[in-house]
């Protein structure tokens, strides 16, 4: 049988969409945990005991690593200019959009299933971020072997110099402040 899609209210459906980016963050492995700006546009479709939820968020990086596992309300958002000192400006925020359709089986608890999803970002130009008083601007660089070479050598020496008896690695260099 046909089963109909309907528009969900955009503002009681804030806690499911919230969970879908949680979701989200969960299958992703490189960057920072996106959160919630607000809910663009959603759609349920219901289906027998099941629901289908699509939706779209419009998301902004936190500074919260992917890899710290950290659910996106618990994470604090990057801040256009520096709080801690008003003559630097503080990196690029990252912005964008996600598109995610999430499953859910009234049978199975309810819980929310992800079922596919699209997040397209980018940082906010620097020139929008422009600050005339600011003597020092930091911009972000690629990442270059060169700039994995040295954040090696740097936790070598960490390793070398602390009483641990394990050691770490690098793993990942994931963004290079200038």
């Amino acid at each position: 049988s046909e089963a109909s899609i309907t528009p969900a209210d955009c503002d009681t459906i804030e806690t499911e969409a919230g969970v879908a980016l949680d979701l989200v963050n969960r299958h992703r492995r490189d960057g920072y945990v996106f959160g919630l700006f607000r809910v663009v546009d959603a759609y349920k479709q219901y289906i027998e005991n099941s629901s289908v939820l699509y939706l779209t968020l419009d998301v902004l990086e936190t500074e919260c690593p992917i890899l710290s596992g950290r659910y996106w309300e618990f994470c604090e958002y990057s801040d256009a200019y520096s709080q801690a000192s008003k003559s630097i400006q503080a990196e690029p925020c990252v912005f964008g959009q996600c598109k995610i359709v999430t499953y859910t089986s009234q049978w199975i608890k309810k819980t929310q299933k992800l079922y596919g999803f699209n997040c397209t970002v980018s940082p906010v130009p620097s020139d929008v971020l422009e600050c005339e008083d600011c003597p020092v601007k930091i911009e972000v660089l690629e990442v270059t072997e060169q700039h994995k070479d040295i954040a090696a050598k740097a936790l070598e020496k960490y390793n070398s110099e602390s009483n641990h008896t394990s050691h770490f690695n690098v793993d990942k260099v994931e963004k290079i402040l200038k």
